[in-house]
């Protein structure tokens, strides 16, 4: 512990940190979920605060147009294409080889996100879609796990700590998802680099700020039926330097925090074919969760079009259409939108 005080000695000196603080960090086991803009800037600031376990879930890999918001990424990570959750753990080892990294190459679903979050005591959103979010807040909330949701498009973002038991939750704020028609998306509106790295370090300032005030973090909550306290919203119009905070008051009749009903985690609301934000692709997720022998699917699909091959992934082009397929069944499928055409695609070169 003491050249860890050493190389953390300045955050030591701040007075709420302090040398039990620092300890409480060195303990603490986070899990970072989704690893582009807001996630993997979140997860570079845990690990050089030095928190001691960090699970990096994503589903996706490095692409050229990341890197100018994706500050833990390299041009050879996005030549690669070498999955988020892989490159950043190789990246974080370097920053620190004492942090003990988890990198988790899957999508987060209903069928393992109580295995990916069982065992951490704080957990950090940095997804970029409501059904995921709604799933973490379902998770949380049920195994009494506290979460810093974050979000942004454009320069305006938002941050809030949900505390399962004792603060209103993510479906106080927002009973349903909005209609999609509704919202804008980073695709249509943009983001800005700057503003990601604001939104980022807030969240894990919120973070750090709960891990070292929480001494027994999973023996926080409170009966449920007691009364719950607002949570803070915070929301930021960082082009023209705004800021406000709104007191989300809990829902009475909430579904999740009150009614205890998780309609998310059950998988009620899963959707096996899901368009992907800015990236003109749908990914298709199978039914049962099976195991693809990758190198065999690549010399099947090799006298078809391109074939490239990675131990993480396959990648397989042709006409206007190129498919990445992972082991565990799932697929990318870019170069449409449309989820019945992807599903089209991908019975057609992969199997049902």
């Amino acid at each position: 512990m003491v050249a860890s005080l050493d190389r953390f000695k300045r955050q030591v000196a701040y007075a709420p940190i302090g040398i039990d603080g620092q300890r409480r960090l060195a303990e603490a086991k986070v899990a970072v979920c989704g690893l582009g803009a807001l996630g993997s800037t979140i997860a570079e600031r845990l690990v050089r605060c030095g928190v001691g376990t960090v699970h990096l879930i994503d589903r996706d890999w490095v692409e050229l147009d990341n890197l100018p918001r994706q500050a833990l990424y390299t041009m050879h990570d996005a030549e690669y294409h070498v999955p988020k959750a892989i490159a950043a753990a190789n990246r974080l080892s370097e920053i620190d080889p004492s942090i003990q990294l988890h990198p988790h190459v899957c999508d987060m679903t209903h069928r393992n996100v109580q295995s990916l979050l069982t065992g951490v005591d704080l957990v950090l959103d940095g997804t970029d879609n409501f059904e995921v979010r709604y799933l973490i807040n379902d998770a949380c909330v049920a195994m009494c796990i506290p979460w810093v949701h974050g979000g942004i498009v454009g320069a305006s973002g938002q941050t809030m700590l949900v505390e399962p038991g004792r603060t209103a939750c993510f479906r106080c704020l927002l009973p349903d998802p909005p209609p999609v028609e509704g919202m804008q998306t980073c695709d249509s509106a943009g983001v800005l680099g700057p503003a990601v790295g604001v939104i980022a370090s807030w969240q894990a300032l919120l973070g750090l700020k709960w891990l070292v005030s929480n001494t027994h973090p999973h023996a926080n909550a409170v009966e449920r039926d007691s009364e719950l306290a607002p949570a803070t919203l915070t929301v930021f119009e960082l082009w023209t330097g705004e800021t406000r905070n709104i007191q989300v008051v809990p829902e009475s009749q909430c579904v999740c925090c009150k009614q205890r009903d998780f309609p998310f985690l059950t998988g009620l609301h899963c959707s096996d074919a899901k368009v992907l934000c800015g990236k003109n692709a749908v990914q298709i997720t199978v039914p049962a969760l099976r195991k693809l022998d990758l190198a065999s699917l690549a010399k099947r699909l090799g006298s078809e079009g391109a074939v490239i091959e990675t131990p993480f992934l396959l990648r397989f082009t042709f006409e206007k259409f190129t498919i990445s397929v992972f082991a565990d069944g799932r697929g990318i499928v870019s170069g449409t939108e449309n989820p019945d055409e992807a599903r089209k695609i991908y019975q057609r070169w992969i199997g049902g």
